[in-house]
């Protein structure tokens, strides 16, 4: 077994989609963070993806950090390995592919925290990522410092403040960004990093592919099952975006669940 596996076992089905996949991982505990990303990467791209390539590099980067610190990640992933930001093509989706920032070494702040966390778990170091509006971090067992992996170095709280007023003017810091951030919300910000690319680019089948994996988040919002279905329905699949919407409505029940439905009613409507 990988430690890309977090001590999960594989399913036994090898075919398991990559939406599957990922809405099995989503809901472990813990949430294998390498595994979930690698799904979101099978799914969204039409290229095959290479997942097993890409957890045995995560393997052999873990395997090379000398001790189980921060410094001694953060020296391996950006002084040693080569790490760093895309700053040329910020907005390349390609950016946002687990597999693609390990093996072209570039990536975005929160996907160059997920190989950090990563890497670091394997070297028996333990790392959390740290949502801050506007600027992803890394948080480590010292609640005053942290890893800013697009710069790849080692900042303090102050450190963080001065990133969050660059890219945040028109509110002030406060030190509840710097909270530690669970798994499965890394994984909803990494899809809708990848859902405003997409808004900027108009792409049905690619906002398809990133609602389909949005809605087998736990705890996903009514909203975006109705989004979901009018993607479908855009793409001229009126009857799945209406199963989509009436399997929703049967988990959600209630109120939420007469509104799914009536949504529902008027994809069906489209088919006479």
């Amino acid at each position: 077994m990988s430690d890309g596996d977090a001590g999960v076992p594989d399913p036994p089905d090898g075919h398991r989609s990559p939406v599957d996949a990922f809405a099995r991982w989503a809901a472990s505990e813990p949430v294998p963070l390498d595994r979930a990303a690698l799904a979101i990467a099978s799914h969204c791209r039409a290229d095959p993806v290479d997942e097993a390539a890409a957890l045995a590099e995560l393997d052999r980067l873990g395997a090379a950090v000398r001790e189980p610190t921060p410094d001694a990640v953060v020296d391996l992933l950006f002084s040693q390995e080569g790490f760093g930001p895309n700053r040329g093509r910020f907005a390349d989706p390609a950016n946002s592919y687990l597999d693609l920032v390990v093996s072209r070494r570039l990536g975005i702040p929160i996907t160059l925290a997920v190989v950090t966390i990563e890497v670091a778990r394997r070297a028996g170091a333990v790392l959390h990522g740290v949502g801050m509006p506007g600027h992803f971090l890394v948080g480590t067992p010292d609640p005053e410092v942290f890893i800013d992996a697009f710069d790849g170095c080692v900042i303090d709280r102050a450190g963080a403040a001065a990133i969050f007023a660059r890219f945040e003017s028109r509110q002030a810091f406060d030190d509840s960004f710097l909270q530690p951030t669970p798994p499965e919300a890394i994984l909803l910000r990494m899809l809708n990093n990848l859902r405003t690319l997409h808004l900027r680019q108009p792409d049905a089948p690619s906002m398809l592919a990133v609602l389909e994996l949005l809605t087998r988040l736990p705890g996903c919002p009514i909203d975006e099952y109705m989004r979901l279905g009018q993607a479908l329905a855009t793409l001229g699949r009126p009857d799945e975006g209406a199963r989509a919407l009436e399997g929703a409505a049967d988990r959600f029940g209630g109120n939420d669940g007469d509104q799914l439905r009536r949504a529902a009613t008027r994809l069906w409507a489209q088919l006479n």
